[in-house]
């Protein structure tokens, strides 16, 4: 059923450009469906998202989290501030990120969650970060949403190496939820604002597999043929599903982490404020991020943990210098104009390539 604030939420409009996206039930997905399994691979070739119906996942009380967070007030979340030298757990204040090449300041704030920190891993065990009240209070409500969160990721790996001829445990495996890395559960907050106000810069995700529920729109991504900014639309009850940097990595660019940014919501959705609901997976943070399918790629390659620090760190506006400090906070955002030699081959025939 729809939460509360689901129903006061007026309709998306049905007059702008939203992106054609497979939808993909999880139930099917996990019990090996072949089509649903094609549709996969498919979308994580072509925009790099997709819909995910039936992922049993208790998410709605994440709103309420966003809610409480965000009506605190400012010096009480600046107490958990993330900060500016590439730590990325906590809180995130207005404009302290760019959105683009001149140093735009964004017009969004979220609270990041270590999955570490809620299930108590490696360090954690004995020196848990500090959090809101709110946060506290619901840890056992927030671990099962990373719980179960990471069971939706690790079919989708299963089913992406399957795909690429890696096998169904090798993907899986450099994800253990119980091994410290940058997992993390994020809620985010934007006022509202005209929809052609961008909120959220253009970017990749730094990690493996993005797990997003939404309410309003608002979130775009770029149509990988034409280069044109596309609405996704939210579906009631369905995750959003995209890829992100390291896994591309990984796969040697064989799949696509899709370019999105986040703008004011459509319509009159743009009167309301905006909340997003996210579970970021991410490799375990030892995993060195160079290609399983080439044998000559990089030894020198970053780990997960690195790659999520230079990216932190790059995009914060106290550290933009110029143009260049843009370019050198990107991903994979260049495969948008990408040889799509390797996408458009089957896994087998990339190694000619």
């Amino acid at each position: 059923m729809p939460s509360r604030v689901e129903e006061s939420i007026p309709p998306f409009p049905d007059d702008v450009p939203t992106a054609d996206i497979y939808m993909v039930d999880f139930d099917q997905l996990s019990a090996g469906d072949e089509e649903e399994a094609r549709k996969v691979f498919d979308a994580s070739r072509g925009y790099g998202f997709f819909y995910l119906s039936n992922t049993h996942i208790d998410f709605n009380f994440m709103f309420d989290v966003a809610n409480e967070t965000f009506r605190l007030p400012l010096d009480e979340k600046m107490k958990y501030e993330m900060g500016n030298t590439g730590r990325y757990f906590g809180y995130k204040m207005s404009g302290s990120n760019y959105v683009d090449n001149k140093g735009t300041p964004d017009q969004s704030e979220f609270y990041n969650v270590s999955k570490d920190d809620v299930m108590r891993n490696g360090q954690y065990k004995d020196d848990p970060l500090e959090h809101p009240e709110i946060i506290k209070r619901r840890r056992g409500e927030l671990e099962e949403f990373m719980a179960q969160s990471h069971k939706v990721v690790l079919v989708v790996l299963r089913v992406l190496g399957e795909q690429l001829g890696l096998g169904p445990d090798l993907l899986p495996e450099l994800h253990k939820i119980d091994r410290v890395g940058g997992d993390q559960a994020r809620v985010t907050h934007a006022p509202p604002v005209s929809a052609d106000t961008i909120t959220l810069g253009e970017h990749t995700d730094f990690g493996s597999v993005t797990v997003l529920f939404n309410q309003l729109g608002g979130l775009q991504v770029i149509n990988p043929e034409s280069y044109e900014w596309k609405y996704v639309k939210p579906e009631p009850d369905c995750a959003i599903i995209n890829l992100g940097d390291a896994l591309v990595k990984l796969v040697g660019d064989r799949l696509y982490s899709g370019v999105h940014r986040v703008v004011g919501p459509p319509g009159e959705q743009a009167q309301s404020p905006r909340h997003s609901v996210v579970y970021f997976a991410r490799p375990n943070g030892h995993v060195k991020l160079r290609s399983l399918l080439d044998e000559d790629d990089g030894e020198d390659a970053m780990t997960a943990d690195d790659w999520i620090a230079k990216r932190a760190k790059l995009r914060r506006t106290a550290n933009f210098k110029d143009e260049g400090s843009f370019h050198a906070s990107r991903g994979t955002e260049h495969l948008k104009d990408r040889d799509k030699a390797k996408l458009d081959k089957p896994a087998q025939e990339v190694e000619a390539v």
